[in-house]
């Protein structure tokens, strides 16, 4: 999923995904250019890394959790 931003999150649940194969989690990347974001729990936010990661085995409410901060990066 593109947003206006320029983010995309990808979210893969398939036989070679970091998933449980799309039964309850998927694996879930969050990035723009060259910048990649992953999930900061304590902080309850996206936090840009070094190199591109994934997020693995996301519950369908982590998701979309990180799909909502997605869209809101500046």
């Amino acid at each position: 999923m593109d947003f206006i931003n320029g983010v995309t999150v990808s979210i893969q649940f398939g036989e070679m995904s970091l998933s449980d194969k799309g039964q309850n989690t998927a694996e879930v990347a969050v990035f723009r250019d060259d910048d990649w974001f992953i999930a900061d729990v304590d902080k309850q936010d996206l936090v840009k890394v070094n190199g591109s990661d994934v997020m693995t085995r996301c519950t369908p409410e982590v998701a979309a959790w990180i799909i909502n901060k997605a869209k809101d990066i500046k």
